[in-house]
């Protein structure tokens, strides 16, 4: 039995990228009708004219759809322009309704049926009009809404890119990194040789490409920030600090995702390990080498560790929300050695016990074997690799 990773079939790929889609355009499709838009109505009634009006109509109105509540500021109002009357029922730009009761009293409370107070129409097109003309705190939790479907999106589209550009990103010789990385280990004498038969050795995969990780992290941070400060910048403009303020916050998020993306985009020069098992088949009880070696210039490793670790992961519901465990079941130090003759290669004896669990994955619980590598480096990031091999679970005995 192999001890390889299966491939997402193309109509798993092509699912997954229709929900990513759907996410993106439900985002944009939000962001663009719940802010830009009314955010650029409201630029440009900066420079209507006040008109004097007449309110006959000033309340609020409570619904409920699915236990959430929702407020709607409603007026009604009269100007006259050039001897032409209009009527209009716009208190402000973006939606009408809100989850904030406070909000819709508030803007109500500014107007009285039957009283005289002036609004702002446009020069250009005199039944467009509104009573307000500062920042809506109705547009705030759209932008909130929004983000969050972008940044679901991002996430998946991030995930698709690790696994598209691991696949395009080939060695030198126009065979892929895996092949590349075999031979290199078959040329090394401290590294098992490839047999032939069933049981040879298994030139172990990174589970993350250091490049798609750090092109998935520059695209993510970039969009990130150009949306959110976008925002900041048009809401600043309004003079609306505390708007400006709140989104300065998610713009430290997106400066946090572009630093952790330039500490990635370092880690790519870092050496490359490269791990062979010399045996492709373990099983709980097996005891087999793992070799290493490195790919690039390994004298500027300082420190080398490698760790052979089981993981458990549990997932549960806790009330209303979804919690993830992890905790390690198993650890094993391979090595753990500053000496440059040890660093640059080697190999030892890696023992599975018989009483342990084997690799499984389910909907809530998984079993994981992982090989960490973390090299240090001085006055640059350090080499944070995970490797996964696959225990399989244990032969049924024979019955006579």
């Amino acid at each position: 039995m192999a001890n390889s990773k299966t491939e997402p079939s193309c109509f798993a790929t092509i699912i997954g990228l229709l929900v990513t889609l759907g996410f993106l355009g439900a985002g944009g499709y939000w962001l663009y009708h719940l802010y830009l838009q009314p955010q650029w109505e409201l630029s440009a009634s900066q420079t209507w004219p006040a008109i004097p009006c007449n309110v006959t109509v000033a309340r609020w109105e409570q619904t409920e759809k699915k236990s959430v509540k929702e407020y709607t500021p409603v007026v009604e109002y009269t100007y006259q322009i050039n001897n032409q009357s209009y009527n209009s029922t716009r208190l402000w730009f973006g939606s009408k309704s809100t989850l904030d009761k406070a909000a819709a009293e508030n803007a109500i409370a500014l107007f009285d049926a039957g009283g005289n107070f002036e609004c702002y129409a446009d020069p250009s097109h005199p039944s467009e009009s509104v009573l307000i003309r500062k920042y809506n705190p109705v547009i705030g939790y759209g932008v909130i809404i929004s983000m969050i479907a972008i940044g679901i999106g991002i996430m998946m589209l991030a995930s698709h890119l690790f696994s598209a550009l691991s696949a395009m990103f080939k060695g030198a010789s126009g065979k892929s990194t895996s092949e590349t990385n075999r031979d290199r280990a078959m040329s090394n004498p401290t590294c098992p040789i490839e047999s032939g038969e069933p049981d040879e050795p298994l030139v172990v995969q990174a589970a993350e490409s250091r490049v798609a990780v750090a092109i998935g992290l520059w695209v993510g941070g970039l969009f990130w920030n150009g949306v959110v400060w976008m925002i900041a910048l048009g809401v600043g403009r309004q003079n609306d600090w505390i708007p400006f303020i709140f989104f300065l916050l998610f713009s430290l998020i997106g400066i946090a995702i572009l630093v952790f993306a330039f500490y990635c985009t370092l880690q790519i020069f870092n050496p490359q390990p490269i791990l062979v098992c010399s045996q492709r088949d373990i099983y709980p009880g097996s005891e087999f080498e793992l070799s290493w070696m490195f790919r690039g210039n390994c004298r500027r490793i300082q420190f080398l560790e490698i760790t052979l670790e089981g993981i458990e992961e549990v997932r549960y519901r806790q009330g209303t929300d979804t919690r993830t465990e992890k905790k390690a079941f198993f650890e094993q130090k391979v090595i753990a050695s500053g000496e440059q003759d040890s660093i640059a290669s080697g190999y030892q004896l890696v023992s599975i016990p018989v009483a342990t669990m084997h690799s499984f994955k389910s909907v809530n619980n998984s079993f994981t074997w992982q090989i960490h590598v973390r090299g240090k480096i001085a006055f640059w990031p350090d080499i944070l690799d995970r490797f996964e091999i696959v225990v399989l679970a244990p032969l049924a005995k024979a019955t006579t």
